[in-house]
């Protein structure tokens, strides 16, 4: 372990089910040096008063900035290091997974090492995902990782600009990928405790998650319109009727939607679908009242159908907007107590 001297950890102990006397005992193992151990502040009481390593405390939200903070206190610092190690263990990492994560970086120490689990890209689409890598360079969802091994060049490039973005880590990974630093976001595969696959961070990534929510929100409704409206077109010059090309447009863009809402712009990590439930739900209700308002209309108001439509769709935009933010995709973060 000798080329793994000098290496300030961090470690984000989040889950409480796994002892952190023994997370600290696998910590020294590896003969780095704990820095700082980042808890929830939810749960202080639970903390040991006798720590001899630094706490820095973290509300559920705000996890990504008081690591960006930390790495900025190492850079300031007198420290003298090589790499930098971030582990977060509120994911199924074990004992032998931190070992092999900070071994395989050995390899190529000058690179930004984030290690994923191999389950964590068997949640997402992977024709969406295969398509987005080949428009943009790079599959537009964020990474997720529970092992970050930093190199010295890439923790000296962080600036407090990049770090107060609201975007880190993706601000900070854009800066290393101008400035040649190699990423490599790999994932572990369990069964045969391998590492293998990359992928690349570039400036469309970053670009599309600096859009804001709403912003990405109305993206994929626009994407969502122009595949509904080019499914109706092209049904109907194969000669189905409006009926029948409306369903079945009407279907397909509700998919490509919903793959959207749910990787790009809510990014839901889990692997239930209770979601697309409730997005059904809110397509069947939100379509429902346009019908009803159509139907109204057009009998009380000397109005053309097509003007009452794309009024009642303009506010139907918001009121969807609210109710597939706070009930489709509401953030449900759960750590085990």
């Amino acid at each position: 372990m000798g080329s793994l001297k000098k290496i300030p950890f961090i470690l984000v102990h989040l889950n409480q089910e796994i002892p952190l006397a023994k997370e600290l005992e696998i910590i020294e193992s590896t003969g780095t040096i704990p820095y700082c151990i980042i808890f929830l502040t939810k749960l202080k009481e639970k903390i040991p008063t006798d720590l001899s390593i630094p706490a820095v405390w973290a509300d559920e939200k705000n996890i990504s900035k008081r690591i960006s903070e930390t790495v900025l206190n190492i850079r300031h610092s007198s420290i003298d290091f090589d790499q930098i190690i971030i582990y977060k263990d509120d994911t199924s990492a074990n004992e032998h997974d931190i070992l092999q994560g900070i071994y395989f970086s050995v390899y190529e120490p000058e690179a930004f090492h984030i290690i994923e689990r191999e389950i964590s890209i068997q949640k997402q689409p992977r024709t969406l995902m295969w398509m987005t890598e080949k428009i943009f360079g790079t599959r537009l969802d964020e990474p997720d990782p529970y092992l970050w091994i930093v190199p010295k060049k890439a923790v000296m490039v962080l600036s407090e600009k990049s770090n107060g973005s609201g975007f880190f880590p993706l601000t900070w990974l854009n800066i290393c990928h101008k400035e040649n630093i190699p990423i490599r976001v790999s994932f572990l595969d369990k069964t045969t405790e391998r590492y293998h696959g990359h992928r690349f961070i570039n400036q469309y990534l970053v670009l599309f998650y600096s859009l804001g929510l709403f912003f990405r929100y109305l993206l994929s409704a626009s994407v969502g319109l122009i595949a509904d409206n080019a499914m109706f077109v092209f049904l109907n010059m194969l000669g189905q009727n409006h009926l029948c090309s409306l369903i079945f447009a009407r279907i397909f863009s509700m998919l490509i939607n919903y793959s959207l809402l749910r990787i790009i712009v809510f990014r839901e990590k889990s692997n239930h679908y209770d979601s697309l439930i409730r997005y059904i739900a809110l397509v069947i209700f939100s379509g429902a009242i346009v019908w009803l308002s159509l139907e109204i209309g057009s009998k009380y108001l000397a109005i053309p159908s097509i003007f009452i439509k794309m009024s009642v769709e303009f506010v139907m935009f918001f009121f969807n907007y609210f109710v597939t933010k706070k009930f489709v995709f509401a953030k449900k973060i759960h750590f085990p107590e």
